[in-house]
């Protein structure tokens, strides 16, 4: 299974993903408070706080990710399958990238009551490169 280095990269590129789903990707300052921007939604950054949106979507999409990265991973006996999928995936990181990095922060968060008459700064966290690398690891 791990005969060629595709295979062992692609192991990592499903590490990488796991761990950016668990960890948050950015933290969104305003005025008034600190909000937390996860994989899974956007909240207040305290304990149990109160939460403004769900993003589902970037959760789902690097499960999605993983699990095309996990079954190509098997596939090593099919090269050809094995880079189609890989291209499939890699298409799906740029989509997810998409949304994760520009799509939410710059088109929906602004529209977000809590966020409308405000300046934001968003300060993204260092565990989300581990989504950029998912990419390098499945070119």
């Amino acid at each position: 299974m791990l005969q060629r280095i595709q295979s062992l990269l692609l192991l990592f590129a499903v590490g990488s993903l796991i761990i950016g789903i668990f960890m948050p990707i950015a933290t969104i300052t305003t005025g008034e408070a600190q909000y937390l921007y996860t994989s899974w939604d956007l909240h207040l950054n305290i304990p149990s706080g109160e939460i403004l949106m769900t993003n589902y979507y970037i959760g789902v999409l690097q499960i999605v990710l993983a699990v095309v990265c996990l079954v190509t991973l098997f596939l090593f006996r099919n090269r050809t399958t094995q880079s189609k999928l890989c291209i499939a995936g890699i298409i799906i990181n740029f989509i997810l990238l998409l949304l994760m990095l520009f799509i939410y922060p710059d088109r929906i968060f602004p529209e977000i009551e809590a966020f409308k008459y405000q300046s934001i700064e968003i300060v993204y966290n260092p565990w989300c490169i581990t989504s950029i690398l998912s990419l390098a690891f499945l070119y």
